[in-house]
């Protein structure tokens, strides 16, 4: 059954990083990013959580006020939106990436998307207000968050980009240039969704060995 998680905000109440050293991955992602202040390496320990999810859960659905960002450990995550009945993968990306709806941690406006997870995801979670507090009371974190908001700049171009190759075949080599870790990791349907063909016309592309 697919289910919704992200409701879930409260933290463990034992020390959770205890098994990586003391610190959160999460602190250790954005140190990587940008050196920040140990003040705000504390307070992302004390802020993040790890959440497990199982494939097929949702981190936020359609019409849904995005509250979390998600770093994935582990695992394989889509955004996608509706066209009827017909869902259209809109992007797909895994270990070592933020994940969270960019409509709602700008604006804190509803979602028109769903981000769902296609694999079992191992998760750290912050929620939206902790981001701010940082922003506000550490100066440094504001340059991880613009580095980040180009990466997800040259993603967005990078989607508009393959949606305007006209061959199919073409979009699917394109695709194994940049996310070829995914293209035997996946089901096919959502590869197939993501670069506007079917899964049909994907089959057939494959058994060609392009």
């Amino acid at each position: 059954m697919n289910t919704t998680i992200n409701m879930i905000t409260k933290k463990n109440t034992e020390e959770p990083w205890e098994k990586e050293g003391g610190q959160s991955p999460l602190a250790a992602f954005v140190n990587y990013i940008h050196p920040i202040s140990e003040e705000a390496t504390r307070y992302i320990n004390e802020h993040s959580f790890p959440q497990q999810v199982d494939r097929g859960s949702y981190l936020l659905k359609a019409g849904e006020t995005c509250k979390h960002l998600y770093f994935i450990r582990k695992g394989v995550i889509r955004g996608y939106i509706k066209d009827g009945t017909k869902e259209v993968t809109t992007w797909i990306t895994a270990e070592n990436e933020m994940v969270s709806s960019i409509r709602g941690l700008s604006q804190q406006e509803p979602s028109l998307e769903n981000i769902q997870a296609i694999e079992h995801c191992d998760l750290i979670v912050a929620t939206y207000d902790s981001l701010h507090y940082l922003y506000e009371h550490h100066l440094e974190v504001n340059i991880v968050g613009r580095k980040l908001l180009e990466q997800y700049y040259r993603d967005a171009e990078e989607r508009a980009f393959i949606s305007r190759i006209p061959n199919a075949s073409k979009r699917y080599r394109h695709f194994l240039e940049t996310k070829s870790n995914l293209s035997n990791r996946i089901p096919l349907k959502y590869i197939a969704s993501y670069l506007g063909m079917t899964i049909e016309t994907l089959s057939r592309i494959r058994s060609k060995k392009i």
